[in-house]
């Protein structure tokens, strides 16, 4: 009896995994080619069949993962591109004429972090089998265009300026990062999201916000401004 049991355990997992090779759009694809003679690696004979490979038959896009490759590709533009602004920003601090170098630091850092980000969003994308090849033409359906004014917002900022702005713009990224996070019911993305951005901006976010709750009043004071500055510079050095 005992035994019977197992035979027909072992029976049904040899049906289910011949079920699993039979339904899968990749075995059935390289098993068509199979026996149209295209795949040169079957039976060790060399075939001069026009049966070519289809990629897209064994691709490594699966969930709902594609349906968001417009709002990850808008991720990858917003990060390059505050990268920039961030690195321009602490440029213009860096100057003797300014002499903020804790500042010139912060925001260096904090463009460092968002091309890193922006490099971890493509390598993500292409382990999910998602385009992340430049546009060539406007007819083509996937891949990345690199967009925005970079010019958009430049100029001499005050230190108060600058940190009113990364915080804006943080707002604004980590809302559309929800935003994907809670409209995607794709796992794995929603996994990398959390451990790349998520807590991470709540932290920047909060930070910042201290700051200026720090920073606008010591200020505003009519003396002493300027030493405030110093001091808060010299502790972001």
């Amino acid at each position: 009896m005992f035994m019977s049991q197992i035979a027909v355990i072992i029976c049904l997992a040899l049906v289910g995994s011949a079920n699993v090779v039979v339904a899968g759009k990749c075995s059935d694809h390289v098993l068509s080619m199979k026996a149209d003679g295209g795949w040169s690696g079957f039976d060790g004979e060399e075939s001069g069949s026009s049966n070519q490979y289809d990629f897209t038959a064994c691709s490594a896009v699966f969930s709902t993962f594609e349906r968001h490759l417009p709002q990850v590709h808008n991720l990858i533009n917003e990060h390059i591109a505050q990268s920039f602004v961030y690195s321009i920003m602490s440029s213009h601090f860096d100057t003797d004429a300014e002499n903020r170098l804790g500042f010139g630091k912060y925001l260096a850092d904090l463009a460092d972090t968002m091309w890193n980000n922006a490099v971890e969003i493509v390598k993500y994308t292409g382990k999910r089998g998602g385009s992340v090849a430049p546009l060539m033409d406007n007819s083509s359906g996937t891949g990345l265009r690199i967009s925005g004014d970079l010019n958009q917002g430049i100029r001499p900022w005050t230190e108060i300026e600058a940190l009113a702005l990364v915080h804006d713009q943080h707002h604004a990224l980590s809302s559309k990062i929800h935003h994907l996070h809670g409209s995607t019911r794709d796992t794995s993305l929603s996994h990398f999201l959390e451990n790349q951005f998520v807590n991470k901006n709540v932290e920047l976010i909060r930070q910042l916000s201290g700051f200026l709750t720090n920073l606008v009043p010591m200020s505003q004071e009519t003396s002493g401004s300027d030493l405030a500055l110093y001091l808060f510079d010299q502790s972001l050095a």
